[in-house]
């Protein structure tokens, strides 16, 4: 079981943190603190659970509006999409240098 021990140093620079707000129990922001505050840092310390959840949610909404293969094409669509946005993103090199260097020479 997950104790809430409060926000962490870094998370002192958010809303309500300078002016003396109540911190309340877990689900309740405190006088002060927003909720979208409380529920973004919920997801900042919980990034794999959330993930799980949202991914857990998709399959099964994707089963059941789509069907299984039609599931299982889309979220490959989207490991693909993934994959490849994240090479851009780590070598910093633009789409088509990346097409070039991943596809076969054309002829002509």
């Amino acid at each position: 079981m997950a104790v809430f021990r409060g926000p962490r140093e870094e998370d002192e620079q958010g809303p309500g943190a300078g002016d003396g707000a109540a911190r309340g129990a877990p689900g309740s922001a405190g006088p002060g603190i927003p909720f979208w505050w409380f529920l973004v840092q919920f997801i900042r310390r919980n990034r794999g659970k959330v993930l799980g959840v949202v991914i857990g949610l998709w399959a099964g909404l994707g089963t059941m509006a789509l069907g299984v293969f039609w599931t299982l094409f889309i979220s490959a669509c989207v490991g693909v999409g993934y994959f490849v946005g994240r090479r851009l993103d780590e070598t910093h090199e633009g789409f088509l240098d990346f097409l070039d260097r991943v596809l076969p020479p054309g002829r002509g």
